[in-house]
């Protein structure tokens, strides 16, 4: 059995998506809120989740991890967990509805 302390949290990379995002050749909308832009890019392993400011997350097959690698730069912040993350980044669901420029 492994001990917890031994346990390491996993390594979420999250890059912003201001504009509109295409994947597998339609423009993504959020399911919950109808949102067409303003994404947060989440990777975790070999999975990429897209994340919206209503704070709906899903997985999306039709984004590898190399596009996300594409917009992923040097990591600029570290966060403890994700929902620090998460609320520090403005996708929390307090900002809902909410577009920038």
């Amino acid at each position: 059995m492994t001990d917890p302390a031994d346990c390491h949290p996993a390594v979420i990379r999250v890059v912003p998506h201001p504009d509109e995002l295409r994947a597998g050749g339609a423009t993504v909308r959020c399911p919950h809120c109808n949102a067409r832009r303003d994404w947060l890019l989440l990777n975790v392993n070999e999975l990429v989740f897209i994340r919206c400011r209503c704070a709906h997350e899903w997985p999306e097959p039709c984004l590898a991890r190399t596009d996300f690698d594409q917009h992923f730069a040097y990591p600029e912040q570290y966060w403890d967990d994700a929902t620090t993350a998460m609320t520090a980044l403005g996708f929390d669901g307090f900002l809902a509805g909410t577009t920038w420029g």
